[in-house]
């Protein structure tokens, strides 16, 4: 997002709020609840979706020096191990032992090695994902050409600080996946320079889709966060731009109400509002004013997903390695206040998942002000027909 793009989008917000509206789509929508709890609607979803298209795994910054991984348990169970390598690349591979299958470090482990040496039999590989060392192998495996045992590699891409990769191992990323507005939002966000602060898992029983809509759209927010964000926000007022099947929104705080009165040139996005990117299929960055969220969220089955939240923040502000003791504090209020208003969501997302299943109401309704859920149906739909 550049200057100009800023301007643009506030003089928008300030058109809308003065007209008493939002971004509307032309006609409310309905559908069945069989796309959140239905196996064989998930299965599709599987082979359709996340299985064939470029996916969004997390960010550089994850992995910062050569040496440095990250372990991901990703869709359909697939164990990644995002390493970046001694040339400073960053590259998937799967996180598996090419002997007996066995994973090499610990699924959600994170840490710096010149060598990643299987727990079973020591097999060990190098950060390129070569095969360097198996005790006895050329008496044990006669036949096997070492050569030919490297770590499965994912075809990778980092796109301004964004990792991404083709979730077939035998498959290539296309040349161009990512439309240029969006590689200009991680610029803007700065992904490549932040630093992660700290992250944590966990599983929320509620379809994957339902937690992704909870993060785009703002008519909820003077209900289901009345005790948290609801009064510095403009309610149920948002505008939003998509491109392809990647989105951006802006959800403006009551502070943007003051660009009325100050010139162009004090009118700041990250003070003024919330920025959300929403990168298909299942990634969020929720961009405040000094820091950045990244939601991972990876569908388990109909009704679960694991939610993996990062923070990225801004490094040291005297250059060194360590935050002040001021900066860690504001750092882990910031933690735990995302933490806090997403669990607001989940707790509701969970208690949706467990009344579709009930099967007694069969259809949900998306309002012409939740524009972005339309447009996110719709997209999807397109992309598992």
């Amino acid at each position: 997002m550049d200057r100009q793009t800023e301007i643009r989008l506030i003089k928008e917000v300030l058109a809308l709020k003065e007209k008493g509206e939002t971004q509307y789509h032309e006609s409310s929508r309905t559908h069945d609840t069989k796309r959140y709890v239905s196996q064989a609607w998930f299965e599709r979803e599987n082979d359709r979706l996340f299985q064939k298209l470029p996916m969004p795994i997390g960010s550089v910054n994850e992995v910062p020096k050569p040496g440095d991984y990250q372990s991901i348990e990703w869709i359909n169970g697939s164990p990644l191990l995002m390493v970046r390598d001694k040339n400073n690349a960053v590259r998937v591979y799967a996180n598996v032992c090419r002997h007996r299958n066995a994973r090499l470090v610990e699924s959600g482990s994170s840490g710096c090695k010149r060598r990643f040496s299987c727990p079973y039999h020591a097999w060990t590989y190098s950060t390129e994902g070569q095969l360097v060392s198996a005790p006895e192998f050329d008496s044990g495996f006669a036949g096997l050409d070492k050569a030919t045992l490297n770590l499965i590699e994912f075809d990778c891409r980092v796109v301004d600080g964004m990792v991404y990769i083709h979730p077939d191992p035998d498959c290539k990323l296309p040349d161009h996946f990512v439309d240029d507005e969006m590689a200009k939002g991680f610029r803007y966000l700065d992904i490549e320079r932040l630093k992660i602060y700290k992250r944590r898992s966990y599983v929320v029983k509620a379809n994957w889709k339902i937690l992704v809509e909870g993060g785009i759209e703002a008519y909820h927010f003077n209900v289901a966060h009345k005790n948290t964000l609801a009064s510095f926000f403009l309610g149920n007022l948002s505008t939003w731009e998509s491109w392809g099947a990647d989105m951006r929104m802006i959800l403006p705080k009551k502070t943007m109400l003051d660009a009325k009165t100050l010139p162009e040139a004090q009118w700041e996005m990250r003070q003024m509002a919330n920025v959300m990117y929403s990168l298909s299929p299942t990634l969020l960055l929720l961009a405040q004013p000094d820091n950045v969220s990244m939601i991972k969220m990876v569908p388990l089955s109909t009704g679960e997903t694991r939610i993996e939240e990062v923070l990225l923040v801004e490094p040291p502000k005297d250059g060194g390695e360590a935050w002040s003791e001021a900066e860690l504090r504001t750092h882990e209020t910031n933690h735990k206040l995302v933490n806090l208003i997403l669990n607001e969501d989940w707790g509701l997302g969970e208690t949706i998942q467990k009344n579709m299943e009930s099967g007694l109401v069969k259809q949900v309704h998306f309002g012409r002000f939740e524009s972005a859920l339309t447009w996110f149906h719709e997209h999807y739909e397109r992309r598992i027909d």
